[in-house]
């Protein structure tokens, strides 16, 4: 018998640190604290995608923490993209993997980042300390 044959589906997550502490979103359907994170849209880079996912999901507007490296060719049809710290695959069950290129990022000046649990529309926020496994 040959196993399913996998199909894949490109997600971006951001780890949002300040301080020593990381933003995590409660998701409502698996009852978890993740950071905030989605699929990336057509036409749509990583870089993009992440940075709109957070937005999204927080409203809070993000930076990358590093630069992005020099193109290895630099011309008009080379584009640097910043280096994820990770790159993953994940089971979904009843759904595609998700490879899923993990950033951190760090909120925009004046952005404000909310010190304790708070409801948004959504899901709930809660920073925890870079030592916290699960709040």
């Amino acid at each position: 018998m040959t196993a399913p044959e996998r199909r894949y589906c490109f997600v971006a997550t951001g780890y949002l640190v300040r301080d020593g502490r990381t933003l995590l979103l409660k998701h409502k359907k698996l009852g978890l604290w993740l950071p905030p994170g989605g699929h990336i849209e057509p036409g749509e880079t990583t870089d993009a995608g992440v940075l709109r996912e957070v937005l999204e999901e927080t409203g809070l507007e993000a930076a990358f923490v590093t630069p992005p490296r020099a193109p290895v060719m630099r011309n008009d049809r080379v584009e640097s993209l910043h280096e994820p710290q990770r790159v993953q695959i994940e089971e979904i069950p009843g759904h595609n993997h998700h490879i899923d290129f993990i950033y951190y990022l760090r909120a925009k000046a004046g952005a404000h980042v909310p010190d304790e649990v708070r409801e948004t529309g959504r899901d709930a926020i809660c920073l925890v300390e870079a030592s916290s496994r699960n709040p």
